[in-house]
Formats: C-alpha cells, structure tokens, sequence
C-alpha cells in the first residue's frame, strides 16, 4: 500500500477501535452442510479452482537472484521456479526427463540443477545440458528438455500455472484487481524462512475459512492471538475475486491522540490477504506470511502449507519469532479445530450459520458457489 491507503486503512481501524465494532455484513447467512461433504461438488472445486486457475505459491525475493531456484508441491504436482541468468522467470514441472525423479529440492542458488537418480543435469532455462553414458540415448530432443509452465511475479508474488494449457495472460492477470494492495510491501526483497506441511483431515474450505474471521480471538486464541491483537476489523473486497481482513494490534488505539504525520508507514497490526481460490497472505509490518490451503484426494482430506519470509536480515530472529507464533496457534488451535468442525458435519448437521459478524466468511461461500 502506498502512504495515503496506509493511512485511511489506519483511519478505519481506529474508528472500529474506538467503538468496539467491525465490519459487518447485512445479515447472518447460512451454507448447506452439502457444499462441505459432496464428492462430485468436490471433483469440480479440485478440478476448476486449483488445476486450471493459477496458484500463489511464494513471494518473489525467494526467487530474485539470478541463479536462484526454489521448489514446491502444488496439487501434487512437483514444480520447479528458477531465475535464469539473464534475468527471466521460469518454471517446470520438477521432473528429469529421464525417469520422472525431481532434479531439485528445497531452495538455492545453482548454475545448473542434477538429477540425484541418475545425474542428468539441466540448466535454470530447462535445457537439457548433460547425461553420463550420452552414446545411450538418442539425440536430445523436445523430449529431453523439463515441461514447462506459466509462471509470473508481477505482482510481487510467484503465480504458477499448473498446465501449459493455462493461457501466460491468465497468470499474468490472476492478481490484477488486488496486486496495488501489495504495493510498499516489498515482496521481491523477502527472503525464506521455513514452509511447514500438514495433513488435515477436513474440508478445504472449513481450513481456509479459519483465516477469514476474527469472531474466535477471544476463544479459541485467547492465550495466544487475542493476547496481542484485537479482533475489531475492516474488510474490503477486489472485483468479486480477492478479499482483505484488517485488524490492528493492541494498543494501536494510542495513535488517535497523534497527528497523521505521526502515524507509522505500515498498519500496525495484520493484513491479510485472501486469494482466490484457497491462499492467505498475510502481511506485518516487517515480515510475512503465507497459508496455501489445497484439497486433498478426497472431501475429508486437505493439504496445507505455512510459509514464511523476512524482509531485512538483521530482523530474521524477530521474523522467525512472529512466524513461530503464528505457526503455533495455526497447528495447535486452528486445526484441530477445523478436524472437529468436519467430523460434527459429518455427523448429521443440514447447515451452517455465519453470523454477520463475519462478512469475508460470506463473501467467499458466495463466491465459491457462484464460480462454479
């Protein structure tokens, strides 16, 4: 964000502040316990919203030096970003041509990437650049070279494609409506701290909704989140598509007293990002966070992944702290949580209530729908 949307951003958050309130929809709503447990309604999120839609997958600084590579599991699908050296963003599926083995793992910096099965060896364009006992081959070919994908950072964030089927545009534009929100952010200067994996066994969706709502601060994170943040909060919406959750640390309320030259160039507080179909980004004033939230292989089954990164190294202590508390809450509060909420709809409940206390939950059951 620039200075003025920081501002009138803290504007908003001092008023909820000041009155105790939130943003709020016009009235409760309600979802049907269906949209959570049918397998065919399931099939075609999987399908629709994570294999042909692009997906956040990582901030751009983890990939900005040329040489620099990182890998991730998407929809699980091994895939491979590199920044070539002369400068261009590439990415593959993360799989030798050979026999299929990952020829990278984790994240680095690498003139060229070698297959641990057998040694072929590639450079960070995807190029096939050497085999032991090349006179057993045949020619290399289009065939020898790693599949590509769409891949873009405009955005500040790594945005992939799963199929060279997805149009470059469409990847291009995933982030358009929202991507002037990242802005100040710096996103192409933070740098990996840890991804932590988990199995959930719970519907996508009742896992992403868990970063969608404040209304459990005072339960559930009582010893944890509600000891630093308050759950007053501000909500905005980007074009039917992405949405943004604020909500300000405790004693954010002393800059009412401040003249607004005073105030701090970033929220004090949380920011967090919804994108669709399932991702959260969520950003502090100097590190951030994100959740990548995936169905699994069946409706009872998800895959989450928790990423975090740092701007300035000489913070990478307090960054790691930050990340480690939120982690803990995450994996301690969150999701056993959600495990549970699956299990009691599974137990024979019709439907769900979203009280109008929680707008962004609403927005996006009504856009999951309506994108189907």
């Amino acid at each position: 964000m620039n200075r003025d949307d920081t501002v009138a951003l803290i504007r908003r958050l001092l008023d909820r502040l000041d009155t105790n309130t939130s943003d709020q929809a016009a009235e409760m709503a309600t979802e049907s316990v269906a949209e959570f447990l049918s397998p065919q309604r399931f099939e075609e999120e999987r399908r629709r919203f994570f294999l042909e839609t692009p997906q956040v997958i990582g901030f751009a600084g983890e990939v900005s030096e040329p040489g620099s590579y990182m890998t991730a599991d998407v929809m699980g699908i091994p895939v491979l970003v590199t920044r070539h050296v002369d400068g261009s963003l590439r990415a593959f599926v993360n799989a030798c041509a050979h026999r299929g083995a990952r020829i990278a793992h984790g994240c680095g910096i690498s003139q060229k990437l070698t297959c641990r099965f057998h040694g072929w060896t590639y450079s960070l364009d995807g190029e096939l650049r050497s085999r032991p006992q090349d006179a057993c081959f045949g020619k290399a070919d289009r065939h020898s070279v790693l599949k590509a994908l769409p891949v873009s950072d405009r955005s500040g964030l790594i945005v992939i494609g799963l199929s060279a089927d997805i149009p470059q545009q469409v990847v291009d534009n995933h982030l358009v409506d929202i991507q002037d929100q990242f802005a100040g952010f710096r996103f192409d200067q933070m740098q990996s701290l840890e991804t932590r994996r988990f199995e959930v066994k719970a519907n996508w969706k009742i896992i992403a909704a868990l970063s969608y709502e404040s209304y459990h601060f005072a339960t559930l994170h009582r010893d944890s989140v509600a000891q630093w943040l308050r759950p007053n909060a501000v909500y905005d919406t980007y074009n039917d598509r992405h949405s943004r959750w604020s909500f300000a640390m405790k004693g954010t309320e002393k800059l009412k007293g401040k003249d607004q030259s005073e105030w701090p160039d970033a929220v004090p507080g949380a920011v967090s990002h919804a994108l669709f179909p399932g991702t959260v980004v969520i950003t502090n004033p100097e590190d951030a966070q994100i959740i990548r939230t995936e169905p699994g292989d069946a409706v009872d089954s998800s895959i989450v992944y928790y990423s975090g990164v740092c701007l300035h190294k000489e913070r990478m202590e307090a960054a790691r702290a930050a990340y480690d508390f939120g982690g803990r809450a995450f994996e301690f509060e969150d999701l056993p949580v959600a495990v549970e909420c699956h299990k009691g709809l599974i137990a024979g409940r019709d439907i769900i209530h979203i009280g109008a206390n929680e707008p962004v939950v609403q927005f996006w059951h009504r856009l999951w729908r309506e994108k189907l």
